[in-house]
């Protein structure tokens, strides 16, 4: 992924967004239930988005 040192105002912005897509499916799954595999890869993606968002 991207250098958090190095993130445009517009990378943020965009990882921001990605962030809380993922969020909102992982609450709301899009109108169908996720089974865990997928809820697991959803939240290993939130996380590593949101490390790199903590970082700057």
């Amino acid at each position: 992924m991207a250098d958090p040192n190095n993130l445009s105002d517009t990378e943020r912005a965009k990882l921001e967004q990605r962030r809380d897509r993922l969020m909102k499916l992982l609450k709301d799954g899009d109108g169908e239930p996720l089974d865990a595999e997928d809820r697991a890869d959803l939240t290993q993606e939130w996380h590593k988005i949101d490390q790199l968002l903590q970082r700057r």
